[in-house]
């Protein structure tokens, strides 16, 4: 029989593989995710009840901050739902993306979402923005994951929200964390610069004396 403490730690290193290694280690899609700025973000206190005059353009008091090369996990395909308006019969495309809150990263209403398909779609230079219309939390807890609802926003593109954007950062691979642009920079170019030492150390090393001699 075993004890009850070594039956407890397999709890705890399933919790490990699920929230720390799948967050980091499992196949992910790359995109470029806008992070609602509401520090930033000018709102409407008075016409429509603290919302936002419009989405983009020059009226608009909306701010986002920008994550390129962020993973995401379980995207699901995109599905069609027909929607009755005033307007008639409207096609909404919709899909879900799951993140883990390791990034740092507090998920809200109106996120922008665009996926990195210049690899996969070469021809084509605008690729469609998902905004953000629903936020789920399993579980609610410190570790948690995140599973976005996104829907297709079809009047904007990728243009229309740059101008919108106040910060902007970088998701390292190597160390799975969110840096400004200029750390980013210095640690690509640091890892460069020791991949270099790291070939040119082995023409130096004899392996006779246990030392390196510089010829």
């Amino acid at each position: 029989m075993q004890l009850y403490q070594r039956i407890f730690d397999y709890i705890h290193e399933y919790q490990h593989l699920v929230y720390d290694y799948y967050s980091k280690h499992v196949v992910p899609f790359l995109v470029t995710y806008y992070n609602l700025n509401i520090t930033d973000t000018i709102w409407d206190n008075d016409t429509i009840f603290g919302g936002s005059y419009e989405v983009m353009g020059d009226l608009t008091g909306m701010r986002w901050n920008k994550y390129l090369l962020l993973p995401v996990y379980y995207i699901e395909d995109i599905s069609s739902a027909f929607d009755g308006q005033e307007i008639g019969l409207v096609k909404e495309n919709e899909t879900n993306i799951v993140i883990p809150s390791s990034y740092g990263i507090t998920p809200q209403a109106h996120d922008i979402v665009k996926f990195e398909q210049a690899y996969l779609r070469p021809s084509n230079d605008i690729y469609p923005l998902f905004t953000v219309t629903g936020v789920e939390i399993h579980p609610n807890t410190d570790r948690r994951f995140w599973k976005l609802k996104l829907m297709v926003e079809e009047p904007y593109t990728n243009f229309d929200i740059e101008s919108q954007t106040i910060d902007s950062y970088v998701f390292f691979d190597y160390d799975k964390s969110i840096h400004t642009l200029d750390d980013a920079s210095s640690l690509t170019r640091m890892m460069s610069k020791n991949a270099s030492i790291k070939s040119n150390m082995k023409s130096l090393w004899d392996s006779n004396s246990g030392f390196y001699f510089i010829t």
